[in-house]
């Protein structure tokens, strides 16, 4: 009897153990789940948030140059208000005249050189895809256009695409850059001076 009691402690101990091990392990393995299932919920939160950043960014430079060059024509005719701790009373359909003549033109200028760079950045995409395309509408816009011809402006195109499609690529991304979907590339740093001898 005494050996079968010490087998039946041993059973009961080793199942005990062995329990103890399986609830271990298997606690080990939630642990990872529980780890990993974290993990791809944070992930997905910050894709998410990526997500609307990236629409919200999108849908504002729809409306950024005619915004920016809005505030522009808008506070072109009419003087800073001064700041006060009151709000401002509602302003008139059409803003008054600057009575100062200097801040008249010189907020005029500053209205043109915001169309003028705004023109400029989509002149840019337009200037990489002129000539050739151009030869190519003209000749087609002709009553009997002439194969030959076309040929030609095809093979001129096909010849100088490498530079243009570089062209286009920088022109493309200076309006993305001006429209905030890009960031600016960060400026060259200066070549450190030779040392003489």
């Amino acid at each position: 009897m005494r050996d079968d009691a010490r087998m039946i402690v041993i059973g009961i101990v080793s199942l005990i153990i062995g329990a103890a091990g399986g609830w271990w392990y298997g606690m080990m393995q939630v642990d990872e789940v529980t780890l990993k299932l974290m993990a791809a919920t944070q992930e997905k939160d910050q894709a998410l948030q990526s997500a609307d950043r990236l629409r919200k960014t999108n849908n504002e430079a729809a409306t950024k140059f005619g915004r920016d060059l809005g505030k522009l024509v808008t506070a072109g005719g009419a003087p800073a208000a001064p700041a006060q701790a009151q709000p401002a009373p509602a302003a008139p359909a059409a803003a008054p005249a600057v009575d100062d003549s200097a801040k008249l033109i010189d907020g005029v200028r500053g209205m043109l050189t915001a169309r003028d760079h705004i023109r400029a950045t989509l002149d840019g995409v337009r200037a990489a895809m002129n000539s050739e395309f151009d030869a190519l509408a003209v000749e087609l816009g002709n009553a009997a256009p002439d194969s030959e011809k076309l040929k030609q402006i095809l093979e001129t195109l096909k010849r100088n695409w490498p530079q243009k499609e570089k062209d286009l690529e920088v022109a493309t991304r200076r309006l993305l850059t001006d429209l905030g979907i890009l960031q600016a590339a960060p400026a060259p740093m200066p070549a450190a001076p030779a040392e003489k001898k």
